[in-house]
């Protein structure tokens, strides 16, 4: 077990020897180039840097009441770091009018990365090794004291959190509940009071937190033990009464200021969603510029087929429910929605779906396009529009999705796509429970490699034509 003390110590050798060696680098190019005609703004512009780089460096995480791991050697923290010095520098450069020809500057740069880079790698092997990482890190001071309120369920798991992680630093003083009586423990924590005497506990005793844990049978002395605990100035932790999650996670979240508990059952990597959204908008663009011959031929071949329109709107579900026109090739006869009721019987899917195999209001030229997907590439502009994204569960009907069984409707909670694992398993020879939980799959395990795999794995798919209707 590891100090935050030594870890600060650790820390800040690491800063030093980081300025210290952009230092001696800017003073060998200053040498070498002459920079800098005046001394003074020599000395001022390297210091600048060297201040500049020590800024962005990351910080140890302040201490909170949980066992954690203080991670400083993650490779995406140094890039970050160094490319915000990168920009800064540039943006530094240009403003101040410096004279410094591109190639120079070029230079310095990269040998500025290259050299920090070596240390970082030192610092990594440093922390994967001698210093051992990997291992919790004890607080710093003297043992901090708390009282646990609520002796039951809520308040055991509060008491194992500070047993079973003794680098927390914490002693438990004991418990306060009206239940309980004489000389009960809990894994040798005795019962030391009653919730009406709990500023007399503190007054007593040198108390730095205050744990409320109690179960919904107890809550009728809640409000009155936080008013008094807050009135003497002392730190409350709330065990709030969450919910037994089945598939979701929980974090903490702001409503307007008010601090809240969200639950979410869909990814919510920020910048993953955000990689995500830039590849679908790049993707969609470069979708409608190579798609555009074979639509416009798709285009003369259906007008020379079959009256009607070219293109075929319809209204589906998209994220959460929200309704927007999909944009397709028109593959069926005119006014195709008009025969649907006369052609239920036919109908081949489970569940609200309804799918044909041999469909008669599809035309000559749309069972191509339908065999090829050729009638899916309007579909570009969706994405590029926003409702719908290059790989995601498809969008059903909205008449579908009101038939839809409750643990169904969270193929919703993500954006729509032009492809997803349904597709890549057989598309529309995969039955309506079996489409579902492959959406489902795809939301629980979704990531960027993923929907890569996705995409690759859906051209050959398309190309075979099978499992099309």
């Amino acid at each position: 077990m590891r100090s935050v003390k030594k870890c600060r110590v650790e820390e800040f050798i690491y800063r030093f020897a980081k300025a210290l060696f952009l230092t001696a680098f800017l003073i060998y190019f200053q040498n070498r180039f002459n920079l800098f005609q005046n001394f003074y703004i020599a000395y001022t512009a390297i210091m600048s840097a060297v201040l500049l780089q020590l800024l962005l460096l990351v910080k140890l995480p302040d201490n909170d009441l949980a066992p954690k791991k203080i991670i400083r050697d993650r490779i995406s923290d140094f890039m970050f770091g160094e490319i915000k010095f990168i920009l800064m520098i540039t943006f530094l450069t240009y403003f101040a009018s410096l004279k410094i020809t591109p190639e120079t500057f070029s230079i310095i740069l990269t040998g500025n990365l290259i050299l920090q880079s070596l240390i970082f790698i030192g610092w990594r092997l440093y922390n994967r090794t001698i210093a051992n990482d990997t291992s919790p890190v004890a607080y710093p001071g003297s043992k901090r004291n708390v009282i646990i309120v609520g002796s039951a369920d809520r308040g055991k798991k509060a008491a194992d959190i500070f047993l079973n992680h003794p680098e927390l630093n914490m002693k438990i003083l004991g418990f306060v509940d009206d239940k309980r009586k004489g000389l009960w423990r809990y894994r040798d924590v005795p019962l030391i009071g009653q919730p009406d005497n709990i500023s007399r506990l503190i007054s007593t005793n040198q108390v730095d937190l205050v744990v409320m844990a109690l179960d919904k049978e107890d809550q009728h002395y809640k409000q009155r033990v936080f008013s008094t605990v807050e009135s003497m100035g002392i730190k409350i932790c709330l065990l709030p009464d969450i919910f037994v999650q089945s598939g979701s996670k929980c974090r903490s979240f702001s409503l307007n200021g008010q601090p809240v508990f969200l639950y979410h059952s869909i990814p919510e990597n920020r910048f993953a969603l955000l990689i995500k959204d830039l590849i679908d908008r790049v993707g969609a663009l470069a979708g409608l510029v190579l798609s555009a011959p074979f639509v416009a031929i798709a285009a003369l071949a259906i007008r020379i087929d079959s009256k009607g329109p070219v293109f075929f709107k319809q209204k589906r579900s998209g994220k959460n429910g929200r309704v927007f026109k999909m944009i397709k090739l028109r593959t069926m006869v005119n006014e195709a929605d008009t025969f649907k009721e006369q052609l239920q019987h036919l109908n081949e899917m489970s569940g609200p779906v309804f799918k044909i195999q041999n469909d008669p209001r599809v035309t000559k030229v749309g069972k191509f396009l339908r065999k090829y997907s050729v009638d899916e590439f309007p579909q570009f502009y969706n994405v590029l529009r926003g409702d719908m994204s290059l790989v995601g569960p498809r969008p059903p009907l909205p008449q579908e999705v009101e038939k839809f069984e409750p643990w169904q409707h969270r193929k919703l909670s993500v954006k729509p796509g032009l492809s997803c694992l349904w597709q890549v398993n057989g598309r529309s020879n995969v039955d309506f429970d079996h489409w579902i939980k492959l959406d489902l799959e795809y939301i629980d395990q979704w990531s960027l490699a993923m929907d890569a795999k996705i995409m690759v794995q859906t051209i050959p798919a398309v190309l075979k034509g099978k499992g099309a209707s």
